[in-house]
């Protein structure tokens, strides 16, 4: 019988092994910090979202700029410039999404077209910091990959573990 790839016939030596068993659980243990990490961007976008109070807010002014991302590719930004009012402060911004957006295509003319100024619309805020208001509650859904995806790994390399550790002992 032939050796297929990466088999040689023959049983791991117990340094092999242990090699082996300190990749593995290496690779195992970089699935759980980026898991970490991505639950991290998962409640920082959540949390805002569910803590969210609203208030009307009156539009401004809107326009959409155009600018360069870092590698060089042209994208939008739309600009709604709004004023709302909590407990009896007055607080103007122009951030649309809870996270500042700008993307190629028409994202941001599509957004700037649902806005005109003198329009009363709902913005969200955050008791803890009144003066950051948003209006528009999307989620960034490539966050979750960055949470699920790893987690996804990390638990089948752990239930992989015992195969890998019989075709070591195997040969």
């Amino acid at each position: 019988m032939v050796a297929g790839p990466g088999e040689t016939g023959r049983p791991l030596t117990r340094g092999e092994r242990i090699w082996l068993m300190v990749l593995y659980w290496g690779l195992v243990a970089a699935c759980v910090l980026f898991t970490v990490v991505g639950w991290r961007l998962v409640s920082a976008q959540e949390l805002p979202l569910r803590n969210a109070h609203t208030v009307p807010a009156t539009i401004i002014r809107v326009d959409v700029i155009a600018h360069k991302d870092a590698q060089g590719h042209t994208v939008q930004q739309p600009i709604v410039m709004y004023v709302y009012e909590v407990g009896g402060v007055r607080y103007s911004t122009d951030r649309v999404t809870l996270r500042e957006a700008s993307r190629p295509g028409r994202w941001a003319t599509d957004v700037a077209s649902r806005f005109h100024a003198g329009d009363t619309v709902t913005a969200y805020y955050d008791p803890a910091t009144p003066g950051s208001a948003f209006l528009i509650t999307e989620r960034s859904w490539i966050i979750y990959a960055a949470f699920i995806v790893p987690l996804v790994v990390a638990i089948l390399l752990c239930l992989l573990w015992p195969r890998v550790l019989g075709q070591a002992r195997a040969g």
